[in-house]
């Protein structure tokens, strides 16, 4: 009952106020862009005088310190360079490196009629394209050190935005992230990317459908993209689109009320693990294993992993069918000895249903003894969620769950996945007894409320 009430109370918490690492609060900065005011980037140790850009302009100097920009204040006669000091430190959208990227980036998606041009605004580059037939105008920009502050599930998800003359947003695509393979193709296969396409600056707040199977990465790319655009209102957005200065922009990804019914679907089958009153027999089992890999793993493709726990602690926001399933998971490792593993988690149950099929003469005794198996898988699980705390956010996908039933994406870990899978025909449960941080965690839990329920026991023994 005590670990039941912390677990209650973390969960409430975190639900209502969000991870503890929140992201740096986003301000609007109206500006009003002049010749005499363009940024000028400025070097450590002084820059040459070569003009990088015909609108882009550097200016030789033998120091200049300050933060964010200074004002070059100009003697009588009329400078052959002057502006806004912005030095790269203070303002990394601005380094030459990320501008050559930004328009390789533009001209790789845009059309082969059209032109493109790379310009600076005052914290960021942006690249104006124009299509020569048409004469149509519209603009590129991308988060790669713009937006430093939102995280989908191992990380920072760099964004690319094209917008259009009337301030609709044309197209969205994803430049580099550390997400799972297969969570990227489910998401690209759902469509999430053409849902962009009915968004409108002058708008305001609006809502699109989050992804079920990859709800935290297509989240992190819409805020991406919103606080991306959010940016970009002042200048060079404001300069070629209308905007809603009244409402501002916001774009929010989040899951549509299906979610309930796929979490209720979940709680019952936690329900049925857990309880004691009706008898589990082979075929009640069988089907739990079944519908497990089925619902959960194919249709669902909605891991449950370590990860979850520690997204609160790296600035990750968790939707509310995570958090519930979370709690239901807790619940089972604190009630139920574990119930997620024993019957809940797909992998798990794809290696009981081999086992199911295939010949017991195949299978060998392991090749680890017993005493070291579990030492091992709880050193693999602090290793990784030291690392994930300690900023490897890559660390997190660890975890071949996505990989196998995101079947769409045949990679190189679909191979290392199904390989896992298929060797417990020799080792029954590899993965699970062997490697699984996730599994290790749990027993970790439940080896406590054991230990802890021993010695209550002892304890009133020795009280009568």
């Amino acid at each position: 009952m005590i670990a039941t009430t912390i677990v209650a109370i973390i969960f409430l918490y975190f639900w209502c106020n969000g991870p503890l690492l929140h992201g740096v609060e986003i301000l609007r900065l109206e500006t009003i862009e002049t010749k005499f005011s363009a940024p000028i980037l400025v070097g450590g140790d002084g820059v040459d005088s070569r003009r990088i850009q015909p609108t882009f302009q550097t200016l030789k100097l033998k120091e200049e310190q300050s933060i964010g920009y200074g004002l070059l204040f100009l003697k009588k006669t009329f400078p052959k360079y002057y502006g806004l000091i912005a030095t790269v430190a203070n303002n990394p959208g601005l380094s030459p490196e990320l501008g050559a990227k930004l328009l390789s980036h533009a001209l790789k998606f845009s059309k082969p009629t059209e032109k493109a041009t790379l310009l600076p605004a005052s914290s960021m580059y942006y690249v104006s394209i124009v299509d020569t037939l048409t004469t149509t105008k519209r603009i590129y920009l991308e988060s790669t050190n713009i937006v430093p502050n939102i995280r989908g599930y191992a990380g920072l998800i760099n964004m690319g935005v094209f917008i259009g003359e009337k301030g609709n947003v044309q197209e969205v695509v994803h430049i580099s992230s550390k997400e799972t393979q297969s969570y990227l193709a489910t998401i690209k296969r759902a469509g999430f990317y053409q849902q962009f396409e009915s968004v409108r600056i002058q708008n305001g707040e609006q809502q699109l459908d989050a992804v079920s199977g990859a709800t935290l990465s297509s989240e992190a790319m819409a805020n991406t993209v919103s606080a991306l655009v959010t940016l970009g209102i002042p200048y060079p957005i404001s300069n070629y689109a209308p905007i809603n200065e009244v409402h501002p922009f916001r774009i929010v990804a989040a899951l549509n009320s299906i979610w309930i019914l796929h979490c209720l679907v979940i709680f019952l089958m936690f329900v049925f693990a857990m309880q004691r009153r009706v008898k589990k027999t082979k075929k009640s089992v069988l089907i739990m294993n079944v519908l497990s890999v089925i619902y959960i793993g194919f249709f669902l493709n909605n891991s449950f992993t370590y990860i979850s726990f520690l997204h609160p602690f790296v600035g990750t926001s968790v939707s509310s069918f995570v958090g519930l399933y979370s709690l239901f998971v807790l619940l089972g490792a604190i009630w139920g000895k574990n119930t997620y593993c024993k019957y809940v988690c797909p992998f798990g149950n794809v290696q009981r249903l081999i086992l199911k099929v295939s010949p017991k003469s195949t299978r060998q005794k392991f090749f680890i003894p017993t005493a070291w198996v579990y030492k091992i898988r709880l050193s693999i699980a602090i290793v990784l969620i030291t690392g994930v705390l300690l900023g490897f956010r890559n660390w997190s996908n660890f975890e071949l769950f996505p990989d196998l039933f995101g079947w769409a994406t045949l990679g190189v870990w679909f191979i290392v996945a199904l390989a896992t899978v298929g060797v417990t025909v020799v080792y029954p449960m590899i993965w699970c007894r062997l490697l699984c941080p996730t599994g290790a965690v749990l027993d970790g839990i439940t080896d406590i409320m054991k230990f802890k329920g021993e010695k209550m026991k002892s304890f009133k023994k020795e009280l009568k």
